[in-house]
């Protein structure tokens, strides 16, 4: 009888919010995904998100996540079985109130206060990497969180609200991970992405441009406080590449929340914060500058100001994170043990067919990207061809109006030249001319003699 061998590839689960349409839905859960592949090489990963895709959204960019589905015993087996551990990596601040939450009511709510339950987690620990903390936490998310082997926040308030709940120990604050977006994309396909949204008008076709996240700013003061040619709110519906690219672009960001002031920062890209809610600052103190928030409109230029000054994130900022995910990629391995897997070794075609599919999907993406690019320059030739087609019509129109002009002053001057004639013709007809006829031929001879 063939003796039973141990598991040689793990799994892990990312629990995201990326079936939700903003920025940092799909910057984090990509970030997150591609950290700690890069230390679980040939691991398999897996996404789930409330809703997932029975909600699919363009600005997901074709990375899709199942659905967490009911908070029952049997999905909750599912999920346990699935993979080695989950990873928590959400956006929106762990134990919203249900008014509070982006869901349906009921979509998924109980897996992000609850957990799996006690019994599923000694077997699939839950870590929760990164994340934010509501006001006043509820007693099942505090429960839930005491049993993680592995608990980080990004902010200092988060970490203040878990601790005024009651959950004892250190609990370590994390910059945003996207600190470490550099790579994510290639800097080439950046400039490539800039280039095609200025051909296809999401962008000016030349000058400088500064990035705004909200129009209720003061943007002429802006374009003259940094002599921008243009002032653009940032442009909905695009995939995380465009974004990154609109941001890259941009010679200053004013943004309104965490996540694109993180971008910009890793970026290098100057970036101010206008924060009225007065929640997005804690977590951009992480990484930038108090001076570069601001809670009132008319202090923007102030903050952008100190944004020129602090723009780029400080390595330390950096290694921190990067620490941060050496550790969750630790206690993955560890679960992965717990559960009967093999850290030693590895199925080497499995790995390299793994590497393989990656690098295929890296060459799609690549050729869409050129496809895209013939695209941008076929719609920029025939956007030019139709403004050509449309300045000839301008000047039709108004070559014909002039036309026009001149055909009514020329049969005002025919209506005038035949009243002319016909009181000539009168005249002529007159006895007193007649009469005179003689005298004027008379007076003709003198004045000619």
């Amino acid at each position: 009888m063939r003796e039973p061998t141990s598991r040689t590839i793990g799994a892990f689960a990312l629990w995201t919010s990326s079936d939700l349409p903003g920025f940092g839905d799909q910057l984090i859960s990509r970030l997150t995904e591609r950290e700690l592949l890069r230390r679980l090489p040939g691991w398999r990963a897996t996404w789930y998100a409330p809703l997932g895709w029975t909600r699919p959204i363009p600005e997901d960019g074709g990375y899709v996540a199942a659905p967490l589905g009911d908070h029952g015993s049997e999905r909750i087996e599912q999920i346990a079985a699935s993979a080695d551990a989950s990873v928590l990596t959400p956006t929106f601040p762990l134990g919203a109130a249900r008014a509070d939450w982006l869901y349906p009511d009921g979509a998924a709510h109980s897996y992000f206060a609850e957990g799996l339950d006690p019994e599923a987690e000694r077997t699939h620990p839950l870590i929760s990497s990164c994340v934010r903390i509501a006001d006043e936490p509820p007693v099942e998310l505090v429960t839930a969180l005491a049993r993680q082997p592995y608990l980080t926040v990004r902010d200092r308030r988060s970490c203040d609200r878990l601790a005024a709940a009651g959950l004892s120990g250190d609990i370590p604050v994390v910059p945003h991970p996207a600190l470490l977006l550099d790579g994510l994309v290639d800097a080439e396909a950046l400039r490539t992405r800039t280039q095609h949204l200025r051909q296809l008008g999401v962008l000016p076709e030349d000058g400088s441009v500064v990035v705004v996240q909200s129009t209720e700013l003061p943007l002429d003061a802006v374009r003259d406080f940094l002599a921008a040619d243009h002032v653009v709110e940032m442009p909905g519906g695009l995939v995380l590449e465009d974004r990154l690219a609109v941001l890259q672009a941009a010679s200053a960001v004013i943004a309104t929340d965490e996540h694109v002031a993180a971008a910009c920062a890793a970026l290098g890209t100057p970036w101010a914060l206008y924060d009225p809610t007065g929640e997005e600052r804690w977590p951009a103190l992480e990484f930038g500058s108090p001076k570069q928030i601001v809670e009132r409109a008319d202090r923007i230029t102030d903050a952008i100001s100190a944004g020129l000054r602090f723009s780029a994130s400080s390595e330390h900022a950096k290694r921190a994170v990067a620490t941060h995910f050496d550790r969750v990629a630790a206690a993955i391995e560890q679960a992965f043990a717990a559960r009967g897997g093999d850290l030693t070794r590895r199925l080497a075609d499995l790995a390299e067919e793994n590497n393989a599919l990656r690098h295929a999907q890296w060459r799609l993406r690549d050729r869409m990207l050129v496809e895209r690019q013939k695209l941008a320059d076929t719609l920029g030739e025939a956007w030019r061809e139709v403004a050509a087609a449309k300045a000839d019509a301008e000047r039709a129109r108004n070559e014909l109006a002039m036309a026009q002009t001149q055909f009514r002053e020329l049969r005002n001057e025919i209506d005038r030249l035949a009243l002319d004639s016909r009181e000539l013709d009168a005249l002529r007809n007159t006895k007193l001319l007649r009469w005179s006829q003689p005298v004027r031929e008379v007076y003709g001879k003198i004045k000619g003699s």
